[in-house]
């Protein structure tokens, strides 16, 4: 970096220009995240119960005349059960900063700080989508997904033994991702008319599946009917390319930014790839939702991401259920403290529709 303290004919007659939008170089993008936050149903009561049909009745019999019929009454359903919880992240502001900038401002410090500390409340939501749910996080997608073997031995307040219905496709490949094995889970995850709609993996496990999917590729080439495509055969002695049938020159193509399987999108979810390698989820997102409580306490209000101050992979018009309390003045401090909150819980009605394949090394 120049020292422009040792050049004063610049120093003392150019101003610093300060580019007036900061750069995030943390986060990582999580569209499942976003997808989940911004499709949220409303919280209703002290609990969500789910009812589940949990076991066949099985008093049914064959009959040719007067046989006595069962009057044995059975017992097939029972309720998932699940509370919820709530994150939060304080927004804090020095008063003294806050009045500086004021004094000649390109950036606004406080809808920086704001959306800032937003994104970085999305990000963490994202990281406990992706990480068996201990304490009082949210439930995760791998929560959902397990049969038992992750970890998530209940689900709902139910033994995935006792209740095997609960328990999501577990796969472990400990190898290469191959259509055969994907077309094994997709089948796993499939009822009736249920099936995934939803995969998700990191950008590591998107590029084996495209992988698989470049051998399939054609590129076909149509000679023009005069002069065919442009063809290079070389270059004569002093240099001069060579060029014979010149016309439309030929154009390779290779490689995806969109990709399928069966019909549904495989998305590459950065934050499930930094969080766990080797992964790939098969969901079916109307079986998952995230069910939110808004906030009725006077003075809150809805938070934006959006920002002008912020170039973020969050800077996204996502705001449903997020919640600021405003700032607040310390009695003891120049400055103000503010929070941000997300209330609710991530839940699966049907883990068996939604499956996670894991060790993937390759393709």
């Amino acid at each position: 970096m120049i020292d422009y303290s040792q050049e004063p004919e610049v120093s003392t007659s150019t101003l610093e220009f300060l580019v007036g939008k900061t750069v995030d170089t943390v986060l990582n993008w999580s569209p499942a995240t976003m997808f989940f936050l911004g499709n949220q149903k409303k919280w209703a009561g002290s609990r969500m119960r789910f009812p589940i049909k949990y076991a066949s009745n099985t008093q049914g019999m064959w009959f040719t005349g007067l046989e006595k019929f069962s009057t044995t009454a059975t017992s097939n359903f029972i309720n998932m059960e699940f509370d919820p919880t709530g994150r939060e992240i304080n927004s804090v502001m020095s008063q003294r900063e806050v009045d500086i900038n004021e004094t000649n401002k390109v950036i606004d410090i406080i809808a920086r700080r704001m959306a800032s500390d937003a994104q970085d409340m999305a990000s963490d939501i994202a990281t406990s989508f992706y990480t068996l749910q201990t304490g009082n996080a949210f439930l995760s997608l791998f929560d959902a997904c397990d049969d038992g073997t992750l970890g998530a031995s209940s689900y709902g307040g139910l033994s995935r033994t006792t209740y095997s219905g609960l328990a999501g496709n577990y796969v472990a490949i400990g190898g290469n991702l191959t259509l055969a094995n994907m077309r094994t889970e997709y089948n796993l995850c499939t009822h009736g008319p249920e099936m995934p709609n939803l995969l998700l993996t990191g950008k590591t496990i998107w590029g084996y599946y495209e992988k698989l999917l470049t051998p399939t590729l054609s590129n076909q080439i149509t000679a023009m009917a005069a002069a065919g495509y442009a063809k290079f055969t070389g270059a004569d002695g002093r240099g001069v390319p060579n060029i014979v049938a010149p016309g439309t020159p030929l154009r390779g193509a290779q490689g995806f930014n969109t990709i399928t399987y069966a019909g549904v999108p495989v998305v590459a979810d950065e934050t499930l790839g930094a969080i766990q390698s080797g992964y790939l989820l098969m969901l079916n997102t109307k079986s998952i939702n995230f069910y939110g409580i808004p906030t009725k306490k006077e003075g809150y209000q809805a938070v934006k991401f959006y920002s002008d101050t912020m170039d973020s992979v969050y800077n996204v018009p996502v705001t449903t259920g997020f919640s600021f309390s405003g700032f607040n003045t310390p009695i003891d401090q120049y400055g103000s403290v503010g929070h941000i909150i997300l209330q609710g819980n991530l839940i699966c009605d049907n883990p068996r529709l939604n499956g996670v394949m894991v060790t993937i090394t390759g393709s």
